[in-house]
């Protein structure tokens, strides 16, 4: 049985990642592990052990961390889990595995691919939908054709949840738009060995499980 590793929230006594990612990768046939990196040494370890990471949501990135000043509507900032999910990342994408960004992971590996965040949507966007419905609510997207989440669910709209006040503004180095919100803001961002989706699979039961599975190569 593969093995995932999912990129933990740290404090000095807590390291957890909610139910649904656990439950999202073993419904794939994975084995879920949640940890974190304090050094090279231990995520360049973790990358060697496991076979794929998934980088989990969270809280906000703030500016400084794309050459931006700190928005007003940061609520959020963590620099033990930055520098946990930076090293994870590279170490990971340097041994080749492949990566699952989920809201905060989505946006903080644009970033550590020199792309930039939109760091409130309503600053952005006019109109702008309201991306905060969590699994209560849906928004519809759109799949562009010949992209690999076309692959899982076909191109074309699908509907899917939100909860997020951030999204990707300019995209990372090799990273393409797999899926636009019908505010133009990008929900889904593909490259190589990576996955990136802003809106929440773990929460939704209803054929998401693709994404997951990809996880497993």
């Amino acid at each position: 049985m593969k093995r995932i590793l999912i990129a933990g929230n740290i404090n000095p006594s807590d390291v957890k990642a909610s139910p649904p990612y656990l439950r999202s990768v073993r419904k794939a046939g994975a084995m879920p592990v949640v940890s974190f990196a304090e050094n090279e040494a231990d995520a360049e370890l973790f990358a060697g052990v496991y076979d794929a990471l998934l980088m989990p949501g969270g809280g906000d990135l703030p500016g400084e961390q794309f050459g931006q000043p700190r928005h007003p509507a940061c609520s959020y900032d963590d620099p033990m889990r930055d520098l946990s999910d930076r090293l994870l990342f590279d170490a990971f994408r340097k041994a080749g595995k492949r990566i699952l960004g989920i809201c905060r992971g989505c946006q903080v590996i644009n970033v550590f691919l020199g792309g930039t965040l939109h760091q409130h949507l309503p600053d952005a966007y006019s109109p702008v939908l309201w991306h905060s419905a969590h699994a209560e609510g849906r928004h519809a997207v759109a799949i562009a054709p010949g992209t690999l989440l076309a692959t899982f669910f076909g191109a074309g709209e699908i509907k899917v949840n939100s909860h997020h006040h951030q999204a990707i503004d300019v995209l990372g180095a090799g990273l393409a738009i797999a899926a636009k919100a019908p505010d133009g803001v990008a929900e889904a961002v593909e490259g190589e060995n990576v996955l990136l989706i802003q809106w929440h699979p773990e929460r939704m039961d209803d054929g998401m499980l693709p994404i997951f599975e990809w996880l497993l190569g």
